[in-house]
């Protein structure tokens, strides 16, 4: 790496981090996909940055980014940093084996992760490889559902107040 020069060094984080759902450093993604409920699961890491006293700019980043959770379990909270860390081993394990397959660059810092949770890395692989095959839960929201025949908007008459 020291070789590189910084833009390369910017651009293969941009490639293997940002451009490939399998190296997701969101960990509620893993969980909760691109759901509804992942709203709330992203205030609920806000309200555990806020009640430890942790001053968090994401600098646009979701609550959930793993640096961001690494920094907070680091600096804010030793306590409740590594449990929610431990909450969240599936995904940084599914991480960890992703980058040992596709690009083993970053797996050593995942791993190191990893290895400072309790239990064996991972202790529950059965879980975690079945949670890799089904991928993030998916959740369609938009108009393809709808029925237009119970639409307001449908059954107003022509010129008339909507």
């Amino acid at each position: 790496m020291s070789s590189t020069p910084l833009s390369g060094l910017q651009q293969h984080y941009v490639d293997v981090f940002d451009l490939n759902r399998r190296h997701a450093l969101h960990l509620s993604y893993w969980t909760d996909g691109d759901t509804r409920r992942r709203g709330e699961v992203l205030l609920a890491f806000k309200a555990r940055y806020r009640a430890s006293g942790f001053l968090v700019d994401t600098r646009g980043e979701l609550p959930d980014h793993l640096p961001l959770v690494l920094e907070y379990a680091a600096v804010a909270d030793p306590v409740d940093g590594p449990a929610l860390l431990q909450e969240y081993r599936a995904p940084l394990e599914l991480i960890r084996l992703a980058l040992l397959e596709d690009d083993p660059t970053y797996a050593g810092v995942v791993a190191a992760v990893c290895a400072t949770l309790p239990g064996a890395s991972p202790t529950d692989r059965a879980a975690v490889q079945q949670m890799a095959a089904a991928g993030p839960p998916r959740e369609s929201v938009g108009l393809d559902a709808y029925d237009p025949r119970l639409l307001p908007l449908a059954s107003a008459p022509a010129g008339g107040a909507r």
